[in-house]
C-alpha cells in the first residue's frame, strides 16, 4: 500500500466519484455548484462514517463503475480487499446491501492475496461494453478481467490478467509486459485497454484487450518514450504519478495526474506514437505549470477523471475534496474554469452558468436556472423559450452562447427567469417540417421537470427564430403569456389573428438587409387590422441585427414581468 493514499482522503474520493457517476449516467441532469449528493451507499445515511466489513459498509471505497448492460453498480472497497455488486434497482436506496462480492469467498473477510481469487489493494474498475469487468490490483501490479460480471457468484476467479504472466505472480516491473502500480482502467468503444501505470508514470494501451492472453504485452504507451523508461517529468510528453484515464466517443484520451495537478488530452490517443505530445490542458494554465490551487481553474491533487456523452468532463480533485465538471470539454482552451463545482466549500467567485441538456426524446437546450428569486409566485418563475438563428443550428449546443439570449446570460446572477434554449437541427429551420411539435414537447418536459409558472411562459428569438417565434405561437396559442420576436417575418398563409390576443413587443432595423423592414410592419399592421395591439420597436440605424440591444434592454424583461395568461 502506498501511503500517498490515505484512507480517509478515498473515503472523500468516492462520494465524489459516485456523484459523477450518477450525473453522467443521467447527462440532462440540472447541475448547479455544490449540489448535494442524491443517495448513498456504505452507510443508511449522510450523517455516519465509519468503516466496516459487511455486506452493506464499506471500508476507504475507491472506484465505481456500471454495467451498461445490468445497470448493475460495482464498488472497489479498497482496505476490504474487495469489489462489491449492487443490483441495478438496490443501488439506488441508502445504505443497502450488496448482492455479491469479488476478492473474497464472502463478505466477512477482508485478506488480501496473490490468485485468480484475491486482491491486494485494488484502485479502481471499469464494466466495458460487454459486461467485462477489469480491476486495477494496485499491490499485485496487475490488471484483473471478470467476464459476466453482473452474473459471476461472490468468490469468483478472474478470467484473465494483464501485467503478470500469471494470477500468482506480483512484481513490479518497467517493461511492454509489466506495471507498477496501475491505477486507472478503461475500455473505449474499439476495445481497446487504457491504464495508468502510476509509479511508471505512464499511460499503456493495451489493443482488443478481452481478447489477449495472460501478461501480454502492452502496444503502446503514453507519458515515456518506449516501455524500458519510468522517469517523471513535467512537459506535454511526461506525467507524474497517473491516477486516472478516460476515453471519449471522439478517440480523445484523458489522463489526470496526482503530483503534476492536471488532467492532459491526447487527441486521437490511439493513434499517437509512444510518447506523443498531449494536445491540451486543464487544472493548469501550461505543461510546464503543476502549482496546487483551489480556485474553479485549478487543482490540488486529482485521483479520477470520467466523461460522459454530452461531452462533460468529470475531475475528482481530492484534497479540495470536490469534483470539477467542464461542459464541452474538448473545446475549452488550456487552464479554462471549470462549469461546475460539486463538494468543495463554496467558492464565492461562483457564477450562474447554463447547462447543456440532452433529450434525443425533443431536443436539445441549454438551460438557464435563476438564483434570484424576485419573480417567484409560489414556488415557481417565469420561463423564456429562446429560438436562435440559423447560425447557430446544428449539434453544438455551445454554439447558441454566440448570440441572442444566450450570450448573455452565463454570470448573469440576478436574471429572474428560467430560460430554456433549445437547438434547431440543422436540416430543417424552427418553421418547418413541424419542428413546433418538437419545442412543444420540450416545453412539456421542463414543465415537468423543473418549477415552471405555466401561466408565464415567454417566447423570443431573432431572424430565423423570429419567424419561429410567430410560428409558434400562432400553432399554440394557449401556451404563451407574450412574444418577443427580433427580425421577423412571416410565411405566406400563417394566421395572425390566432395571436392578435397575445401581448407582443416586437423589434427590428430600419436598414435590416436580409429581412426587409416592410416585412415586419406587414405582420405589425395585419395584427392591428385582427385587433390587436403589438408594441413595436423600429431602430432607425440597426442593419438585420435587432436583437443584441433588445436583450441588453432590461425594460424588455420588466415588460415581461407584467404579462400573464
Amino acid at each position: 500500500m502506498n501511503s500517498s493514499m490515505s484512507p480517509g482522503r478515498c473515503r472523500r474520493f468516492i462520494l465524489l466519484a459516485a456523484a459523477f457517476m450518477r450525473l453522467s449516467a443521467y447527462g440532462q441532469l440540472p447541475l448547479s455548484d455544490h449540489m448535494p449528493a442524491s443517495g448513498v451507499l456504505g452507510h443508511a445515511d449522510f450523517a455516519s462514517g465509519s468503516s466496516g466489513t459487511t455486506v452493506a459498509s464499506l471500508q476507504a471505497p475507491s472506484g465505481v463503475a456500471v454495467d451498461p448492460l445490468t445497470g448493475k453498480l460495482f464498488v472497489v472497497d479498497r482496505y476490504n480487499n474487495r469489489v462489491m455488486r449492487w443490483g441495478s434497482s438496490e443501488k439506488m436506496t441508502n445504505g443497502s446491501a450488496a448482492e455479491a462480492v469479488l476478492g473474497q469467498p464472502d463478505f466477512v473477510t477482508a485478506t488480501h492475496g496473490l490468485s485468480a481469487t484475491k486482491l491486494n489493494d485494488p484502485l479502481r474498475a471499469h464494466v466495458d461494453a460487454a459486461g467485462r469487468l477489469w480491476v486495477s490490483d494496485y499491490a499485485n501490479n496487475r490488471v484483473l478481467r471478470f467476464d459476466d460480471a453482473s452474473s459471476k457468484p461472490t468468490g469468483s476467479a478472474a478470467d484473465g490478467v494483464l501485467g503478470q504472466p500469471d494470477f500468482t505472480s506480483g512484481g513490479s516491473g518497467t517493461s511492454a509486459a509489466a506495471m507498477n502500480g496501475p491505477v486507472g482502467v478503461f475500455v473505449d468503444a474499439a476495445g481497446r485497454l487504457w491504464v495508468t501505470d502510476r509509479l511508471n508514470h505512464r499511460v499503456l494501451r493495451f489493443e482488443n484487450a478481452a481478447a489477449r492472453a495472460n501478461g501480454s504485452s502492452a502496444d503502446g504507451v503514453l507519458g515515456q518514450a518506449d516501455f524500458t523508461s519510468g522517469t517523471s517529468g513535467l512537459s506535454s510528453t511526461k506525467m507524474n504519478r497517473p491516477m486516472g484515464v478516460y476515453a471519449d466517443a471522439k478517440g480523445r484520451v484523458w489522463v489526470c495526474e496526482d503530483d503534476n495537478g492536471r488532467v492532459i488530452r491526447f487527441d486521437n490517443g490511439a493513434a499517437k506514437a509512444n510518447g506523443g505530445a498531449a494536445d491540451g490542458v486543464l487544472g493548469q494554465p501550461d505543461f510546464t505549470s503543476n502549482a496546487k490551487s483551489a480556485a474553479r481553474n485549478g487543482v490540488s491533487n486529482l485521483r479520477g477523471v470520467f466523461g460522459d456523452e454530452t461531452g462533460r468532463l468529470y475531475l475528482a480533485d481530492e484534497s479540495n475534496n470536490r469534483v470539477l465538471i467542464f461542459n464541452d470539454a474538448a473545446a475549452k482552451p488550456n487552464g479554462a474554469n471549470a462549469d461546475f463545482i460539486l463538494g468543495g466549500s463554496g467558492l464565492s467567485d461562483s457564477s450562474i452558468i447554463q447547462q447543456e441538456v440532452y433529450d434525443p426524446s425533443s431536443l436539445n437546450y441549454l438551460l438557464f436556472m435563476p438564483r434570484d428569486t424576485s419573480a417567484r409566485i409560489a414556488g415557481k418563475f417565469p420561463l423564456i423559450i429562446s429560438l436562435h438563428g440559423i447560425g447557430e443550428s446544428g449539434t453544438t449546443l455551445s454554439r447558441l452562447k454566440n448570440d441572442g439570449l444566450p450570450k448573455i446570460l452565463d454570470g448573469y446572477d440576478t436574471f429572474p427567469f428560467i430560460v430554456v434554449s433549445p437547438q434547431c437541427p440543422s436540416t430543417t429551420e424552427w418553421y418547418y417540417d413541424r419542428t413546433d411539435l418538437k419545442v412543444i414537447s420540450l416545453l412539456d418536459s421542463v414543465i415537468a421537470r423543473y418549477p415552471v409558472d405555466t401561466n408565464r411562459i415567454y417566447v423570443t428569438g431573432y431572424s430565423m427564430g423570429g419567424i419561429g417565434t410567430l410560428d409558434l405561437a400562432i400553432r399554440h396559442a394557449s401556451r404563451f403569456a407574450a412574444l418577443l420576436p427580433c427580425a421577423f417575418r412571416i410565411e405566406p398563409g400563417w394566421d395572425l389573428c390566432a395571436i392578435k390576443d397575445i401581448p407582443m413587443w416586437a423589434f427590428h432595423g430600419q436598414l435590416d438587409n436580409v429581412i426587409p423592414v416592410a416585412n415586419a410592419q406587414s405582420v405589425i399592421a395585419a395584427l392591428v387590422a385582427c385587433g390587436g395591439n403589438p408594441a413595436f420597436t423600429l431602430y432607425p440605424n440597426a442593419y438585420h441585427d435587432s436583437w443584441t440591444q433588445t436583450y441588453a434592454n432590461p425594460a424588455v424583461y420588466q415588460w415581461l414581468r407584467t404579462k400573464t395568461k
